[in-house]
């Protein structure tokens, strides 16, 4: 296990460079959001005789699985006290009743070939969804090209998860294109801009004294992580969970304030033999309300002698969006510096990869393109893609 303050240790443990790309992310940010200020939504898209047409939607659907739909959960709790129409994150092969001509279904999937995505989309396209699509390729992209729906394409050859700024970014752009909310951009831009000194910060060369990320990697390292959001740090407990879970190939979990207090409270009145072996940590808002501040108050006196540790990240900015980033980003860079604390690859995903390739056995992501290309050919030309 290498020091975190062994630059060249450090170097040589991260062999697909993830700490570069990860400090590399406030421009990132930035070219995603340039990619679909870059997008021309169409009035109207002619399939086989019927046509999909575009305004603004009554609701949202954003359809993603993984790191995919992270995205769309950070602009849920950026957007839910300006958004006038619902939103969702939709993480199913099938989407809910309500999704019509009037919804806007947006398909987020990194790779491009995520079979919930697709079959998701198919439905989208049946029910005369507007339909605008975030990818790096796959057959994702080589339908919506096909078809003529509106497309992002991101750059490729990185893990899902690693791209969360450029599947993230061309959300709050795409809200603004759609007239469903105003002055985002500008958020986007504060945040990128202290992202981009935080990087600095966040460096293998920043020493554990002066690096947030390292001390928190080791106040967590030896336990497992327990995230605590409230607000709009909501979305990002969940993502810090999942990230811990894939980097650092920990077990983790996440919840919110108010909720966890009317319930998963009683859990850690449990025996200490098993809530010792967590960490709880809070993400923190220095503009929280007092209400929340004093359960966290409370919260915390209730679990201090329970779990290994407690520890409280604050975020940074003024603005919602840069609050947001900024408490995230310190826990991205934290579970790659666990990863390596703790000896394990924070690159590999044999887990994941081993469903998948079972998965690929029933076909249902190409069955899905299949389907949705002899749908949606001109008449008279379906024998085109055989039986």
């Amino acid at each position: 296990m290498p020091s975190l303050d062994d630059v060249e240790a450090l170097r040589k443990a991260d062999r697909q460079g993830m700490l570069e790309t990860y400090l590399r992310w406030p421009e990132a940010l930035l070219s995603g959001a340039e990619r679909a200020e870059g997008l021309e939504i169409p009035g109207e898209v002619r399939i086989r005789g019927s046509s999909i047409r575009y305004g603004q939607p009554s609701s949202v659907v954003i359809v993603g699985m993984g790191g995919s739909a992270a995205g769309g959960d950070l602009l849920v709790d950026l957007t839910w006290d300006r958004m006038p129409v619902p939103i969702l994150v939709w993480r199913d092969y099938h989407l809910p009743a309500f999704v019509g001509p009037d919804t806007l279904v947006v398909a987020v999937s990194y790779s491009g070939n995520t079979e919930e995505t697709l079959v998701a989309l198919l439905e989208a396209l049946t029910r005369g969804s507007m339909v605008v699509a975030i990818t790096s390729g796959g057959m994702l992209g080589q339908l919506c090209r096909r078809l003529r729906l509106p497309l992002v394409e991101v750059p490729g050859g990185f893990k899902p998860r690693m791209a969360l700024p450029y599947l993230f970014a061309p959300l709050p752009i795409l809200m603004e294109k759609f007239g469903l909310v105003r002055r985002l951009r500008e958020q986007v831009q504060a945040a990128a801009a202290l992202m981009e000194q935080m990087a600095s910060e966040l460096a293998p060369e920043v020493p554990v004294e002066q690096n947030q990320a390292k001390k928190l990697a080791l106040d967590l390292l030896g336990s497992m992580p327990v995230v605590y959001g409230h607000g709009f740090l909501r979305s990002v407990a969940r993502r810090l969970k999942t990230q811990f879970n894939e980097n650092s190939k920990v077990p983790s979990f996440f919840n919110q304030l108010p909720a966890m207090n009317h319930d998963e409270i009683l859990g850690w009145e449990g025996e200490e033999d098993y809530t010792r072996r967590f960490t709880v940590l809070f993400l923190r808002d220095p503009g929280e309300e007092p209400a929340l501040r004093e359960r966290v108050r409370i919260t915390k006196a209730l679990l201090a002698d329970k779990v290994a540790k407690i520890v409280e990240l604050w975020a940074r900015g003024a603005s919602r969006l840069e609050k947001m980033l900024s408490t995230l980003y310190v826990g991205e860079v934290a579970s790659i510096y666990l990863a390596f604390a703790m000896g394990v690859d924070p690159y590999s995903t044999r887990s994941i990869d081993a469903v998948k390739k079972e998965l690929a056995k029933l076909g249902l992501a190409e069955e899905a393109k299949t389907r949705a290309e002899r749908f949606f050919l001109p008449e008279g030309q379906e024998e085109a893609l055989g039986p």
